[in-house]
């Protein structure tokens, strides 16, 4: 395109001035290669089927849970008499989940140390959640949201075997 010698002059300048900001924004989009989606760092949904098997659930159930906690990512499972969800945060610890309403115990899967949670008695509680953490500084939560109470076994005591049988595909 051509442009008359006086325009072309006046806007001389601004060429650099305007490479250099479409450069900086180019840059700056890039950002510093951290992201805010916990499924970048790990996704639950990814969890090997023959552990979610394992652990008594339909592997065919899995469903990306989209009622998750922002900062969160999570995935569910379901069998005959409970449901299951996992939940990974990539920031926070198993001392930060739950509420004060809840009872937490110091439990130990596998040889890592954690938390379990739960609402009235752990052997009639419908549901339980065990709270991991990860050596990045992250946090695991997996739930089991146990059928009717008396109907099968305890939802602490399934969310605890669970964990264990998931254990294995964890990040550390």
């Amino acid at each position: 395109m051509l442009i008359p010698g006086r325009l072309r002059s006046a806007l001389s300048p601004i060429r650099p001035a305007a490479a250099l900001l479409v450069a900086a924004a180019a840059v700056a989009g890039c950002g510093s290669g951290d992201s805010t989606d916990p499924a970048a760092v790990w996704d639950p949904c990814d969890l090997p089927a023959e552990l979610i098997t394992g652990a008594g659930f339909a592997a065919g159930s899995g469903r990306r849970d989209v009622a998750v906690e922002e900062g969160w990512a999570g995935c569910g499972w379901s069998s005959a008499d409970a449901a299951l969800r996992v939940w990974f945060a990539a920031e926070g610890s198993p001392d930060e989940v739950g509420g004060r309403e809840d009872t937490h115990a110091d439990i130990t899967i596998g040889d890592r140390a954690g938390r379990r949670l739960y609402s009235g008695a752990s052997d009639t509680a419908a549901t339980c959640t065990v709270a991991l953490p990860t050596a990045e500084g992250g946090v695991i939560r997996i739930r089991v949201d146990s059928a009717p109470v008396g109907t099968g076994p305890g939802a602490c005591a399934q969310a605890e075997r669970t964990a264990g049988a998931l254990a294995p595909a964890l990040p550390r």
